[in-house]
């Protein structure tokens, strides 16, 4: 199923209302989502030339995750990425597809998102208006058809306005964040409309007779640990990664690799891609052990959905601490000798908590 008609009203849709999304998160947030979640889903669109008209659809899907994780700056990069890789999960091998199937699939990046969210309906989330339309999509018959969850995501999205933020950057203002739409349930209910208003919706596939196909991810040849313990720093800013490791290098006494991943489209941006971060681990772990510090919870998240798509061999390597992001740091850099990952990790904790 050609996914591009998709994409390009989506696209069409969050443009229209990129202002209006961006002013919804000023009011609660950082005054930026509408901006965010266009680039992410043009940057999608960019990639059309891998979309065809027999192309597995797990395959596009995950194009789309992709892109969403490296061009969408703050937590919904992660969540809309890991969105769109557990509907791949779930839809891998489909050639036909009705509303079941694509609400099973729903279902299942509604449960994603909730778990790397820590969230649930009623915390004035994108998951407010996401269930109704898993809800919808699951209980209706028949050939695809958005028209229904489109109508029950944007009630969703609506009924976030009374309610008290309890999750991401929003609940930081109490009850401030009453009386103000999600810009999160608002996108996520025009993502809904957009996909409503796609004319002639094809159902059918071709089936594709080669292997199935995934993310790329890099050879890695894990070698016995022969070095000190590795220090990468996960930040939303790479100004601020920059100063951490400038600031800190200084008080650095012994042979690891102290390195940092920031901002997306080359620091242009606020956020960081899981993929980067995916790589950059494995490129660390080759000899060592790593210790992976972060500073926000967008970061977090993104670290937590680079370690997910590591090979268990790798994942054993690494540990990664909550602390201050720049007491961690330097505590880190400081007391990294002849200590393992996990030591390091703790000694961290508890010294970065008594520094706060």
């Amino acid at each position: 199923m050609k996914i591009t008609k998709y994409i390009q009203n989506i696209v069409n849709v969050l443009q229209a209302n990129e202002a209006h999304l961006n002013d919804l998160d000023a009011a609660i947030g950082d005054g930026d989502h509408g901006s965010n979640v266009a680039r992410g889903f043009k940057a999608i669109l960019e990639q059309n030339g891998q979309f065809t008209d027999d192309s597995l659809i797990e395959k596009d899907l995950m194009v789309c995750a992709q892109q969403l994780m490296s061009k969408i700056g703050g937590s919904s990069g992660p969540l809309l990425g890991s969105a769109f890789m557990a509907l791949a999960i779930t839809l891998k091998g489909h050639t036909t597809f009705n509303n079941q199937d694509i609400g099973n699939g729903l279902k299942a990046a509604f449960d994603r998102v909730s778990q790397l969210g820590k969230s649930t309906t009623g915390e004035k989330t994108m998951l407010d208006a996401l269930k109704p339309a898993v809800d919808a999509m699951k209980n209706s018959n028949g050939d695809i058809n958005f028209k229904l969850a489109a109508e029950v995501a944007l009630k969703g999205a609506e009924s976030t306005i009374p309610m008290l933020a309890t999750k991401g950057r929003a609940s930081y203002l109490g009850e401030r964040s009453i009386g103000h739409m999600d810009p999160g349930a608002c996108s996520i209910a025009l993502i809904f409309d957009a996909l409503s208003n796609v004319d002639n919706v094809q159902v059918e596939t071709t089936q594709h007779t080669q292997a199935q196909e995934s993310i790329q991810t890099m050879h890695h040849d894990i070698q016995p640990i022969t070095k000190e313990v590795n220090i990468l720093i996960v930040s939303h800013s790479e100004p601020l990664a920059k100063a951490t490791i400038a600031f800190v290098s200084e008080m650095k006494n012994g042979d690891f690799a102290l390195e940092y991943i920031a901002g997306i489209d080359s620091g242009a941006h606020f956020g960081s891609d899981p993929q980067v971060i995916k790589n950059k681990i494995e490129q660390l772990t080759i000899q060592s052990e790593l210790l992976i510090i972060y500073d926000l919870g967008s970061s977090k998240m993104n670290t937590e959905m680079a370690f997910s798509m590591l090979t268990p061999d790798v994942q054993a390597r690494v540990k990664v601490a909550s602390c201050a992001f720049l007491e961690g740091t330097l505590i880190a850099v400081t007391s990294n000798s002849g200590t393992s990952a996990q030591e390091l990790k703790e000694l961290v904790e508890s010294q970065a908590k008594m520094e706060k």
